[in-house]
């Protein structure tokens, strides 16, 4: 069985990449003008009055990946991020290779000075936002003892990155939880935690979602013990031309409280599922059963599932990492960040 996050890659092929260099190469991602998102949508758009300033997004596995790079690329946006095993910003530098080796089996180690480095320079030149934005805001990282994907020192490596940001007081890092494997974890939901199985969300006796929404936002409600809100479906080829190419799904899934679907103002969360783990292989279980739902209703939040779907350059329906979708895959402009972005435009008012 092909697992998560990674394997996925070699059937790829260095063929696929759009950059052929190898872990220390100079990253070549063509800088460009601030884009513009505009609000897109059409009729089947919800309206929501959204805070858009207390965005905040977690991810896992691949989704980690596209997390990280939203949050950081956005983060002039943002309220904080919670990553479940994965490891730093632009980790890959746009080579296959590098993604298998150093940010998956993390041998070697991710260079983070480089990758810190690399933010900068894409600062400056405008492709994303200056990561000073990063400093008031709360991180919460997660790592499984026995993740055979995602090698402990890689999410290591992107604690410390996050830490050349901001001040370790406002990260909370779980490091090799014991008995945890490569999965989402959860209080009762899913497969045995310490295997690597469909829907790749696990029984853990942890409250992954919770762990996560409190540290971005502090003291919270308890969660529901049944939501009272709604799945809605939004057309994600309202907010770009063709999903298909972009390797995304005809349709994103979002839960909206009752209290914001009536005209409260809302914070707006956004969860990246993982590889395999999309609505078109896996149902409803990632944006029914995360455990995001429950604390988000009680909570004035609306949670927002973008999806990604298999491809013939993206076998296992991954969020692109490593430069499948084009060389800015890491940046605004990149084809995955613009949409989610654009879609976050247009589901405010």
């Amino acid at each position: 069985m092909r697992i998560l996050a990674f394997v996925f890659l070699a059937a790829c092929g260095g063929g696929e990449n759009p950059s052929d260099g190898g872990a220390d190469a100079t990253p070549d991602h063509p800088a460009s003008d601030a884009p513009s998102f505009d609000a897109g949508g059409d009729a089947s758009t919800p309206k929501l009055a959204l805070d858009l300033s207390s965005t905040s997004v977690s991810g896992i596995s691949s989704g980690g990946y596209m997390a990280v790079q939203f949050h950081v690329a956005f983060s002039s946006t943002m309220k904080g991020a919670a990553i479940f095993a994965a490891g730093p910003y632009d980790c890959s530098k746009g080579s296959v290779q590098t993604a298998l080796g150093s940010c998956s089996s993390g041998s070697p180690s991710p260079d983070v000075a480089s990758l810190v480095a690399i933010t900068n320079q894409y600062a400056q030149a405008g492709a994303i936002d200056d990561p000073s934005a990063l400093a008031s805001q709360r991180i919460f990282i997660f790592g499984g003892a026995d993740d055979p994907v995602v090698a402990p020192n890689v999410v290591d490596a992107l604690h410390d990155y996050y830490a050349s940001f901001i001040a370790p007081a406002s990260i909370d890092y779980v490091s090799r939880r014991a008995g945890t494997s490569h999965t989402w974890p959860t209080l009762a939901y899913g497969t045995p935690c310490d295997v690597v199985s469909s829907p790749y969300i696990g029984v853990c006796n942890y409250d992954g979602a919770g762990a996560a929404l409190q540290q971005i936002f502090g003291t919270l409600a308890a969660p529901a013990a049944t939501p009272s809100g709604s799945i809605i479906t939004i057309p994600q080829g309202a907010f770009i031309a063709d999903p298909g190419g972009a390797s995304l799904d005809d349709l994103a899934y979002a839960y909206v409280p009752a209290s914001c679907s009536s005209g409260d103002t809302c914070k707006l969360h956004i969860a990246f599922h993982g590889c395999l783990q999309g609505a078109s292989l896996v149902g409803d279980a990632f944006y029914t059963h995360s455990g995001l739902n429950e604390w988000a209703d009680t909570n004035h939040i609306v949670v927002l599932y973008p999806q990604a779907k298999k491809a013939t350059v993206n076998p296992e329906g991954c969020w692109d990492w490593w430069g499948y979708t084009g060389a800015d895959f890491a940046k605004k402009t990149g084809a995955q960040m613009s949409m989610v972005r654009a879609m976050m435009s247009g589901l405010a008012k």
